[in-house]
């Protein structure tokens, strides 16, 4: 069989020039003045005006203390315009006082009977309604800090800012926010303790940007934005925020779950009390200690239902709290998923995906003077197969230049195992817009070893990327190195032994005149994997000739697929089927389309059809959204993957329907039921919620599973319902 080299060697070379290059760049900018900006950008200041009546957050601006507040009014669109002024009245208020930050918005609406509001489900999702946004850098760093949406509903919404150019959105915290439309528009106010985030008592300069959405115009506006962009570097300050408290900074949560577990496969049941207690301590403004004492995670999101026709295990993102409490410290590397030395799901959750209690857990996270610092040890409690495990990571980074940092990682334990395992790593991130006159420029490279019981071979990882991420061009040039024995016990890796590439180019461009389309969207996607010897092993090719989005955001996507397996072993695949080892070209297209998330029915359409290996494969995936007012949404999904090669044929099934009912922004019933015909499980998540107010919040969850048998009926297999109450206490 003849295998191919790949180029890596001559690839990594080219990538360390590069950053060199661009290292010696950010230490010239680095030597500029504290803040130095791309050409055309001016930096917005304001400060921050103290309140000395109360206020009482309700939407409605009533209160004599606003007029206290500091009025922004010199907002601008940054989409689909860049610039220009809103084309509905917009204006924003900040004010602060001894606990917390408040901020403001009047926005005008010529049209108020046209404002989007659909979501009432507190935490969900607010951008297919108007919204309210605000970004806080707290450290004014440019690269960390917060986001919080509210709609017109007064649904809140919030996220944690990562890196400067990705973000969170599954962290929690503790603010206030309501809403109020009028005939005029609708109004919104938000109070954010100090208590609830992180700074620097003795900085006298947040970063802050606020911007609103007006979603049936799709028109996007700013207080700061630049190039179209409006990310953490290219926020305004808020100014006057020294000396700030944050009280005791003492947050205690006890809470309370009692479930009733129904084993249908072993007739067995029982009832379980399981109380838990999580404690916040801020030693500082900027460094926060943690403690979870029996950890419930009863309540937690289900995760979406997938089937897996690669040779490498999927990845699932993490939706518990304790875990995602300022979890941006422990991103390394820009790694999103293989390669990575920490990722907390491997923590607590068995390889099936079931919970494992904590007995207890520590964690230490903030900013020591420059070094961004984060610590976390936990014990998992034992399991019928495992003894209790303690496992341990740490992190720090050091911030310099505009945006850059230089960190080290490492991770003891195996909590799946219980053998041996260590993992120390170090990474670099350059960030720089000064060079390229506003547009960013961004170069990363880490390196790994870990340290496993009975590993006998290589055990490093390494990689090294050149990225261009910005409006008109979105370019990356990327190199991967992971040895055959590379095994991060608390990180996820799902292939190793390879030399990976990844290039990217796509150019967008936006159409001056308000006609059917806003933009297109054209370019190119390649990855190319090989072994330590460099002989190909995978490749995929995309070409991407159009992306068209319309006005309103509905979307038309083609393109085709070129791609290369070199099996070395027969690759197993659902419903027995086998490919041959063997080498495979096979070619593959694509069209996808999708209306715009706010219309009231909304649906997407994707088909994509080939080869597929020595046969051929059709995909079909389709999704329903019926959001008739804003106290009901209906979904349904369904996916196929029909294939056919050789004397074996098999098409696999997913099925997923979504039933919310929101009786008003502190009341709401969350359904998700789904069914695979590979595992033969058809799951119903059911959870009522009360939310009273922020920090407290009462379930009531029901797990149902079924399992499916050979003549395709479903049996009970498993019950559990669970009544669970948490309430914050703050000092």
């Amino acid at each position: 069989m003849n295998r191919e080299n790949l180029p890596a060697r001559g690839v990594a070379a080219g990538l360390l020039a590069g950053l060199l290059l661009c290292a010696a760049g950010v230490c010239a900018a680095a030597s500029a003045p504290e803040r130095g900006q791309p050409t055309g950008f001016t930096l917005k200041s304001i400060d921050a005006p103290r309140l000395a009546g109360p206020v009482r957050i309700d939407g409605r601006l009533d209160e004599p203390a606003w007029s206290e507040a500091r009025v922004i009014d010199d907002a601008s669109q940054y989409l689909p315009a860049d610039g220009v002024p809103p084309s509905e009245p917009t204006r924003f208020l900040v004010a602060i006082d001894d606990e917390n930050l408040y901020i403001a918005a009047r926005f005008g609406d010529a049209q108020p009977a046209q404002i989007r509001r659909s979501q009432l489900v507190q935490g969900q999702g607010v951008t297919n309604d108007d919204y309210f946004q605000v970004l806080l850098d707290p450290y004014n760093n440019r690269r960390t800090g917060y986001i919080f949406y509210v709609n017109p509903n007064g649904v809140q919404r919030d996220g944690l800012l990562l890196g400067g150019l990705s973000y969170n959105m599954d962290w929690d915290g503790i603010w206030q926010a309501a809403a109020a439309v009028d005939g005029e528009g609708w109004t919104a106010e938000m109070a954010i303790p100090f208590k609830t985030l992180s700074f620097d008592r003795n900085g006298d300069t947040w970063g802050i940007n606020l911007s609103r959405s007006i979603r049936r115009k799709r028109e996007e506006i700013a207080w700061s934005h630049h190039g179209r962009r409006i990310t953490m570097d290219l926020t305004g300050e808020l100014r006057g925020m020294s000396g700030l408290s944050k009280g005791s900074g003492i947050d205690v949560v006890p809470s309370m779950a009692l479930t009733q577990r129904d084993s249908f496969s072993a007739s067995g049941s029982s009832l379980v009390s399981k109380p838990s207690l999580d404690v916040f301590y801020r030693i500082t403004p900027s460094l926060t200690s943690s403690l979870t004492l029996n950890t419930d995670f009863s309540a937690t999101d289900v995760d979406d239902r997938q089937v897996n026709l690669t040779r490498f295990s999927l990845f699932f993102p993490e939706k518990r709290d304790f875990f995602l409490e300022d979890a941006e410290v422990f991103e390394f590397g820009g790694l999103a998923q293989n390669g990575r030395p920490f990722f907390s799901r491997t923590i607590g959750l068995s390889a099936g995906g079931q919970p494992i209690d904590l007995d207890a857990g520590a964690k230490l996270t903030g900013k020591l003077g420059r070094y961004s610092v984060g610590m976390l040890a936990v014990r998992q409690e034992a399991t019928a197969a495992l003894d209790a495990q303690d496992v341990f990571v740490g992190r720090a980074y050091l911030g310099f230049g505009a945006q850059s940092t230089l960190g080290g990682i490492v991770t003891f334990g195996d909590p799946t195992t219980g053998r041996d395992n260590h993992v120390i790593g170090a990474d670099l991130a350059l960030r720089d817009q000064l060079l390229l006159d506003g547009q960013l420029l961004e170069a990363r490279a880490w390196a790994q070893r870990s340290s496993s019981e009975g590993a006998t071979g290589r055990e490093g990882a390494w990689g090294a990327s050149l990225a261009y991420p910005n409006d008109a061009l979105d370019a990356l040039l990327a190199f991967t190195s992971i040895d055959e024995d590379f095994r991060p016990a608390l990180g996820f890796v799902n292939r190793t032994g390879i030399r990976q590439v990844d290039a990217r180019a796509k150019y967008r461009h936006r159409f001056e005149r308000r006609g059917l389309f806003r933009s297109w969207l054209g370019g190119f996607e390649l990855r190319q994997v090989g072994d330590p010897q460099d002989r190909l092993e995978s490749r995929l090719l995309v070409l991407t000739p159009l992306t068209l989005d319309t006005q309103p955001g509905d979307t038309l996507t083609l393109d085709v697929r070129r791609q290369t397996e070199v099996l070395q072993a027969p690759f197993p695949l659902p419903g027995g089927l086998v490919v041959s080892p063997g080498r495979y070209d096979f070619d593959r297209a694509r069209i996808a389309l999708a209306t715009a998330g706010f219309r009231s029915l909304a649906a997407t359409l994707e088909v994509e059809s080939g080869e597929f290996f020595d046969g051929d494969r059709l995909d079909t995936r389709v999704g329903l959204t019926w959001t008739p007012n804003e106290h009901l949404l209906l979904g349904a999904q369904y996916q196929t993957n029909d294939i056919e090669l050789p004397g074996q044929a098999f098409t696999a099934r997913v099925v997923g329907v979504t039933a919310n009912v929101a009786f008003n922004v502190r009341w709401a019933w969350l359904n998700v039921a789904q069914y695979d015909n590979v595992s033969g499980r058809l799951g119903l998540n059911s959870r009522l919620r009360w939310w009273p107010t922020p920090g407290q919040v009462a379930y009531l969850v029901v797990n149902y599973d079924w399992r499916e048998d050979a003549a395709g009926n479903f049996n009970p297999f498993l019950a559990e319902t669970t009544l669970k109450f948490n309430y914050t206490f703050r000092f």
